[in-house]
């Protein structure tokens, strides 16, 4: 009997994931829950999937979100790309670079990858990473690796971020609002406790004929939107491979 395949969901869009998860919870109902075994994690799940449909349609009634989603891509960009400078300078065959890149890229992980943050959670580490990397005992590393003027860039759209999602906060006060990472941090996890429990039900030989059809069309599912993902990815590398280097 074949398992689940392995997905990863931070790379979906919103509307994607919401989309995926639902497309979850009605295989596990059409298929009963307790008959997959997984009846003990369904309500949480379910109740997750509720809260995420609610904030969902709440943040997409404001005019800001589709300004604040844009910060966001773009903060997470000039991270990656700090985050891949270092990365590169640590094998530079100039020792003091490469040591520089040590010393920073100590800084930039002690806050883990902020881009699977939830939206506040994130401005506060992008936050305390830049006054770090700030910091006079930093400011000869940075040079040497040549990224002030990214930490610059990364400031102002964390700040322009913040300032924009404090906006909409204002903008909704009187709707109940959430954040959608977040949520989505609360939906992930339970989704892969029901795989992983299945795909365990399957390796030990105790799943019921039932869970055959149930992983065969979930990994349609799942083959779709790793097939988006990577038409997505390829036309993104195409994008930047034609924009001419400045």
């Amino acid at each position: 009997m074949i398992k689940i395949e392995s997905f990863k969901l931070h790379s979906l869009r919103n509307n994607e994931h919401f989309q995926f998860i639902s497309d979850v919870d009605s295989l596990l109902v059409s298929f009963n829950a307790s008959t997959l075994g997984v009846d003990n994690l369904y309500p949480a799940f379910k109740s997750a999937l509720s809260t995420e449909d609610i904030t969902l349609r709440v943040v997409q009634g404001s005019s800001k979100s589709k300004t604040i989603e844009q910060l966001d891509k773009l903060r997470d960009q000039i991270w990656n790309a700090i985050s891949l400078r270092i990365k590169a300078y640590q094998f530079s065959p100039l020792s003091d670079e490469a040591e520089s890149a040590e010393v920073l890229k100590r800084v930039i992980n002690l806050n883990g990858d902020v881009r699977k943050l939830s939206y506040n959670e994130e401005s506060a580490a992008i936050n305390s990473t830049i006054t770090s990397l700030l910091l006079e005992a930093n400011s000869t590393y940075v040079d040497k690796v040549g990224i002030a003027t990214w930490i610059d860039e990364m400031k102002k759209a964390n700040d322009q971020f913040q300032t924009v999602f404090n906006e909409r906060n204002v903008e909704l006060s009187n709707r109940e609002i959430g954040d959608v990472r977040s949520v989505r941090n609360q939906v992930d996890p339970l989704y892969q406790q029901i795989a992983e429990k299945i795909n365990a039900s399957v390796v030990l030989g105790t799943a019921p004929a039932e869970t055959a059809s149930f992983v065969s069309q979930l990994n349609e599912k799942i083959s779709y939107y790793k097939t988006t993902l990577a038409a997505r990815n390829g036309r993104k590398k195409k994008t930047d491979s034609d924009t001419p280097a400045e």
